[in-house]
Order: C-alpha cells, then structure tokens, then sequence
C-alpha cells in the first residue's frame, strides 16, 4: 500500500472552500485564541472552580473541533475512522491485559519486563504500545523503555476515569460495530422495548434488558458502578432548578404550625420525593444548596438493593430521609406529595416504557403538586454531544427527547410543562422541565 494516509484530493483546500467556510474559520480561529486567553489567565491565577473550569476547557475543545471539521478534507473520513478505532483497541487491549496496571507510576520499565509481567510475547507488546506512544497516552524513554503519562495513568489502579472508558467500549464500541446486523435483523426502527436492544444483540444476550446484562456479567458490572459514579460527580445537579419556592413553602407551613399551638399535628405532606434517586446525590446537592427545606419531609425511592446499600452506608445527611423500596415500572406508592423530582432515569427507556413510570406519578400526584423532570432537552438540529449521548441511550433501548416529544408524552398522562430551566455552559442541554396536572 503505497498510498499515505494523507488527502485522497489533490486540490488544495482554499481552492475548493467557499467564502462563507473561510470566514467561519478565521471567527473560530479567533474565538479559539481569545478562549486560550482565558484559560492561561485563569490557570496562571490559581483557579479553583471546577465548574467554570470545565467551561473554559469546553470552549477550547469545541473551537478546536470545529477548526478540524472546517479544514479537513472530506476525503480523509477514512482515517478519522482508522485513527480512532486504532487507538480505541490499543487502549482496550492494554485494559484487558494489565499493562497500564504493570507500569510503574513513575519511572520506567523495559518492553522485556513488561511482557514477562502481563504473559505477552514483546514484539506483540511493543507494536500495540506504538499507537499509545505515537498519540501521547504512554511515553518511550530510548528504545526499549516506556513510561506512563498523565494521560495512560487514569487506565490503572482501578481509576473510575479509566474504568468510564472500559464502560463505554461495552455501551458504545462493542453495539456499534454490530448495529448494521442488528437492524438488517429487526427492520430500519427505533428499538420499542427494554429487550432485544443493540446492546444485547451485541454481546448475544437479547433478551436481556440493559441492566440485567450488566448484572449477568461479573467484570462489567464491577467496571459499570464506580464509572457510573464517575459520570455522577461531573453531572450537575445544583445550580440548575431554583428551590426557593418550596423553601418559602416550607416555612409558611411552620409559622401557620407554630400560630395554632404546639398541640396541633405537625406538617407531614412529604415535600420532596425523589423517584429512583439512586444512593441519594440529589437530595444531598438539593438540601444543600437550600438548606431551608426540611430533609425529614424528603423521600428517596429506589430498587430494594439499592436502599439497603444506603441504610448500611448510614450517611449523615440522609439519616433523617425516608427511604423507600419501590419498582417505578408498576406503580408509585407515595400519593399526594408536593414535588416528585425524576432525574436522568428516563432517558434509559423506550417511550411506551417512559410513558408508563410517568403515568404512576401523575396518577399520585395532587392537584397542586409540581412534577420536576431533570434530562437533556435535544435541541433541533442537536449539539453533537447530545445527539452522541442519544446514539449510545437507542444502544441501550434508551432515548434524549426533544421538548416537542416531551410535550407529546406528558399530554398522555394528563400531565404538561409550565416552566423549564438549563444547565450554563457545557450543561445547557441539562433541562428540568416542570410539569402540573392538567
């Protein structure tokens, strides 16, 4: 093969680019520099705000991608293929073996130790290291040493950032490679049920909805729980929806209590029920930022396994939540409650499915009750990674919603949006849309 993976076109670029490209390219370019500006002045003076940090580098990398799309020629698809599938396997390849494991943390070791270390021949060993060293994940010292980078290093010990990367190789590589069989099989349609999904047909278990084949198998359930937490940490939860009011609520329903004596019941209509809230993160976050509404008037739903998890952790913040086992597929137990809060639970499932769980929660809801829905809002045309985010979810027999089909799905069971507040930044597509009866 003699070709270079270089251009396939012999033109040059400005040749073929129109005037409208080039004038998008110098405001990126543009924006790019002013966006590095910021960063160095804020790294240069000690930043310390996640947040905003995360913004800047957003900035960055989004500049940057869009000077790739606007220069690269379209003959070249190819080798963006190349380059990240090849990197992707390499990295995957060294996962499965141990060899992020095996290097040290710091200094280096020879390709002859490392392969005795993993049980690999060397030769095998250095030619799957040359595409980590070429692309800046692992670093060569002479000709046969190697050492980690900051980059290699979230691949060992277990790191949550590089058993996130094993997850997605499971929930993303593995289904897409096999998507074109899996729809020449089940017809051109968006997957309908939580079974018989991409995912499953993937790893040849299809019967199987998503989370009991991540059960089914012991390595990627270990790798899927702490990445899931990974996940969890960068994802927002305060600083989106604004509490105040229920705050107000609370404390209105005090001063009434506390006017008509001491001898009368005390408020007890649970202000905050978080329906399949996992281990509690977003009672924590919310009480957290308003610490005016009362945490023993919350209450945490989820699977049986789950809230017995978060009793033996006894965490101090959540003593005094209610906790309460329940399957959301078949009904919700707690009638009445001022506020169901559902966040990031429904984006897994189906519509016919999502409809469902929504439909127990409108049918518990009261009158004046306020159902707040936390999940990407997929603008139309979408950002790249939200419409990424819902390739991966049709993986899985999930789905991101327009606001169009949210309306849609929520007029099913009597239920609509009266108001809907976003994420900032790199969080903009994070909505909660709250909904009351109709």
């Amino acid at each position: 093969m003699h070709q270079t993976m270089g251009s396939t076109n012999p033109s040059t670029f400005t040749d073929t680019m129109s005037g409208d490209t080039l004038a998008d390219l110098r405001e990126t370019a543009g924006s790019l520099m002013s966006s590095v500006i910021d960063f160095v002045a804020a790294e240069s003076n000690g930043n310390t705000d996640p947040a905003l940090d995360l913004m800047r580098r957003a900035k960055i990398l989004e500049a940057t991608r869009r000077i790739q799309l606007l220069t690269k020629d379209p003959g070249d698809e190819w080798t963006d293929m190349v380059y990240a599938s090849t990197l992707m396997t390499a990295k995957r390849l060294f996962c499965d073996w141990g060899v992020f494991d095996a290097i040290p943390t710091e200094g280096t070791i020879s390709f002859a130790e490392l392969a005795a270390k993993v049980d690999a021949e060397e030769m095998l060993l250095v030619r799957v290291a040359g595409i980590l060293i070429s692309t800046g994940y692992l670093k060569q010292i002479g000709t046969n040493q190697v050492a980690h980078t900051r980059f290699s290093l979230v691949f060992a010990n277990n790191d949550r950032r590089g058993l996130l990367f094993n997850t997605g190789w499971d929930n993303c590589v593995v289904p897409y490679a096999t998507m074109p069989k899996y729809f020449e099989l089940y017809g051109r349609k968006e997957p309908r049920t939580t079974t018989h999904t991409p995912n499953g047909f993937a790893h040849g278990k299809p019967d199987l909805a998503i989370y009991d084949l991540i059960q089914s198998d012991p390595i990627r359930l270990a790798r899927w729980i702490p990445a899931m937490a990974a996940v969890e940490e960068r994802m927002p939860i305060a600083g989106i929806y604004d509490f105040s009011w229920l705050v107000s609520w609370a404390q209105a329903e005090a001063a009434q209590h506390q006017q008509h004596g001491a001898g009368t019941p005390a408020p007890d209509r649970p202000l905050l029920v978080d329906v399949g809230g996992g281990r509690g993160q977003a009672i924590k976050a919310i009480t957290k930022e308003f610490p005016g509404i009362p945490v023993h008037r919350c209450v945490l739903q989820e699977r049986p396994e789950v809230i017995d998890a978060v009793l033996a952790a006894d965490e101090p913040e959540l003593r005094l939540v209610t906790k309460m086992p329940i399957n959301f597929h078949e009904g919700q137990p707690l009638k009445g409650a001022l506020v169901y809060w559902i966040r990031r639970c429904l984006h897994n499932y189906p519509d016919d499915t999502a409809i469902n769980v929504l439909r127990h929660i409108a049918d518990a809801a009261a009158p004046d009750s306020r159902v707040l829905i936390f999940e990407d809002v997929l603008d139309s045309p979408p950002h790249y990674m939200a419409a990424i985010m819902d390739f991966m979810m049709m993986g899985m027999g999930g789905k991101q919603r327009t606001r169009a089909r949210w309306d849609e799905m929520l007029a099913e069971v009597g239920l609509k949006i009266t108001d809907v507040q976003r994420g900032k930044g790199p969080w903009k597509t994070q909505c909660v849309m709250e909904c009351v009866k109709i």
